[in-house]
């Protein structure tokens, strides 16, 4: 009895982690309120959101006739509102409760749960994460305002909901095909990155996390967020996806992503995919390691990091260099 009761405490509390950490990862990216436009997308369209006030028509009827209408963006002071004040409650509250948990309250037990357990990030750069990764969560929830107002405004998408609309077989085969376009379009996108102007001009910035956090997540040069952001957005737009496809997919790499930057040891659910502890070796040895939820395109490329091989900041390719010791034996 007691061990039934402890293992129904312990399900009960991986399952609140698991939901908190899905509710901090889309906070970070600002697309709360985007994943629940997607869900309600029927029930939310005609409501008071969408509606103008008979004053407000009256009063701003050439302004709103002219521009916000015609882009189907009534009431978008109201989107913008709730997806930006909502997205710092959840990022700033959830993220600084997942900060204190593990990184001071847990913090002379790293061992136990910690990928670098003798190493911090400086307070420097614990400030600078959190800051830049502040200025990116707004970035990203005004944009996805933007999208989440347009659609509810009944906005073109290619998102469907009946799965008769393209049939079983489509709708199946899509899961492994947009999971492998993420995955695929992450890889190169990532490796491009760590070109060595890319990587001096830009992505720089995010490998300033040596130790990453939770806050380290989306702590990174602006283009470089918005280039990741852009190919996960379009697909509602450009390629017919059924909602419990897309939605589900979207929150699992999120997930992940948030998971992979925690610095928390982790082992993964699935074979495909890595451990945490894979991408937070990419940022203790940079230029190897640019996958996220596999292995498949580090392994077509030999990217993955060996034991054989030394890596640095300074050394590119995602090759590393052959130990002198490796050298000499052969």
């Amino acid at each position: 009895m007691i061990s039934t009761d402890y293992n129904i405490r312990e399900w009960i509390n991986k399952a609140v982690f698991m939901v908190t950490v899905f509710l901090l990862a889309t906070a970070a990216r600002g697309e709360w309120l985007l994943m629940i436009v997607y869900l309600f997308k029927d029930q939310l369209i005609g409501t008071s959101l969408t509606k103008t006030s008979s004053f407000e028509n009256k009063t701003t009827e050439v302004t709103s006739e002219s521009f916000l209408e015609r882009w189907q963006l009534q009431n978008l002071h109201l989107m913008l509102t709730w997806s930006i004040v909502v997205s710092f409650i959840m990022f700033w509250g959830i993220g600084g409760v997942f900060q204190y948990y593990f990184y001071y309250k847990r913090r002379n037990q790293a061992a136990d749960w910690k990928c670098q357990p003798d190493k911090f990030l400086t307070p420097e750069n614990e400030k600078h994460e959190f800051l830049l990764g502040s200025a990116n969560m707004l970035l990203g929830a005004t944009v996805s305002g933007f999208i989440a107002c347009y659609i509810v405004n009944g906005g073109y998408t290619t998102l469907y909901y009946n799965v008769s609309d393209r049939g079983w077989l489509y709708t199946l085969a899509s899961i492994p095909a947009f999971y492998m376009y993420i995955d695929c379009l992450a890889y190169y996108f990532h490796r491009l990155t760590h070109t060595k102007w890319l990587y001096i001009n830009i992505h720089k910035v995010h490998h300033r996390y040596h130790q990453p956090t939770a806050f380290s997540t989306v702590a990174m040069h602006p283009a470089e967020f918005l280039l990741h952001q852009s190919y996960l957005i379009i697909v509602p737009f450009y390629f017919p996806i059924h909602a419990a496809v897309y939605i589900p997919t979207i929150l699992y790499v999120y997930y992940y992503g948030m998971m992979d930057h925690s610095g928390i040891n982790m082992s993964a659910i699935w074979p495909w995919q890595p451990p945490s502890i894979f991408h937070d070796n990419h940022h203790k040895y940079f230029h190897v390691n640019f996958g996220f939820n596999s292995y498949m395109f580090d392994w077509l490329h030999d990217t993955l990091r060996t034991d054989d091989r030394v890596y640095g900041e300074d050394i590119f390719g995602g090759k590393g260099q052959q130990l002198l010791s490796t050298k000499k034996s052969s």
